[in-house]
């Protein structure tokens, strides 16, 4: 008995390495249909065709980015669908084992968390947002997605502070984000009493002054500075006070107008230099 044992075991043994390597071909055969799939655009067959590669074959886990990339081509940010949420885990999941495997992958990394916004899991996709930030201090784009990030989410007072809290390492663009920001809540949100609206109001007036107070020649942060001087005399009770408040507000238009148009004239002096 001993003796039938040991030869069931030693042939075993000789032939699980047999079937690992036909798993393995068989593995590339799925992964090479997957590709398939994909360049034909028919993704949810490439994802069925990748992921049935990635179960023969765990360690490829460079197919992860192909399955990633699959769902990522069938999910549509705001639909709200049970197919559109599966494709949006799919890709999440994906990328996710991707990186862990690849962690230097920037690119991938972007669409993880360009995945993760578009499906409204913010407090995620702030999470890989901060770490990555810790670990590449010199990315200032980083520091303005943390705060559009917050924003998106509807934390607009945690978005301003997070910007303030930057010191030297903030990005004029994150204080504009916050303006505008401020603006549209002004704007579109009939539900504001006048206080929380002027509060609003006065929140993207400073946080659009720092912009400018960077970048001198911020038109677009210019435009918005007009458009909260306006937002800020609708909510002004003295006729007077309002035309201070609007006459600020064509001051801001003109001067956004005159570096329009200074950087038209440098963009155009530029072509002819080159031409």
């Amino acid at each position: 008995m001993r003796r039938t044992s040991a030869t069931l075991l030693i042939a075993a043994l000789s032939v699980a390495p047999v079937l690992t390597g036909c798993q393995k071909i068989e593995a590339r055969q799925a992964l090479k249909s997957g590709n398939s799939f994909y360049l034909d655009e028919r993704y949810r067959e490439a994802i069925v065709e990748y992921q049935r590669g990635l179960q023969l074959d765990p360690s490829a886990t460079f197919a992860w980015r192909s399955v990633g990339l699959s769902a990522m081509a069938l999910y549509r940010p705001g639909l709200d669908t049970p197919d559109n949420k599966k494709f949006a885990a799919t890709a999440i999941d994906a990328f996710q084992k991707y990186l862990a495997a690849y962690p230097d992958d920037q690119k991938v990394a972007e669409y993880l968390i360009t995945t993760l916004i578009g499906s409204e899991r913010y407090d995620d996709a702030l999470a890989r947002l901060k770490a990555e930030a810790q670990q590449h201090p010199d990315r200032v784009e980083l520091q303005s997605m943390i705060v559009t990030t917050t924003i998106r989410a509807g934390r607009l007072d945690e978005a301003y502070s997070y910007a303030k809290g930057l010191g030297s390492r903030a990005d004029a663009t994150a204080f504009y984000a916050v303006g505008v920001a401020c603006w549209d809540k002004s704007y579109h949100d009939p539900m504001l009493d006048p206080v929380a609206r002027g509060k609003v109001v006065d929140t993207g007036l400073e946080a659009i002054k720092k912009a400018i107070d960077m970048r001198p020649d911020y038109f677009e942060a210019m435009a918005y500075y007009n458009l909260l001087f306006r937002e800020k005399a609708k909510l002004e009770t003295d006729p007077l006070k309002a035309q201070e408040w609007y006459a600020k507000a064509e001051d801001w238009t003109k001067k956004a107008i005159a570096v329009r148009d200074a950087q038209k004239a440098k963009e155009a002096a530029k072509a002819a230099a080159g031409t």
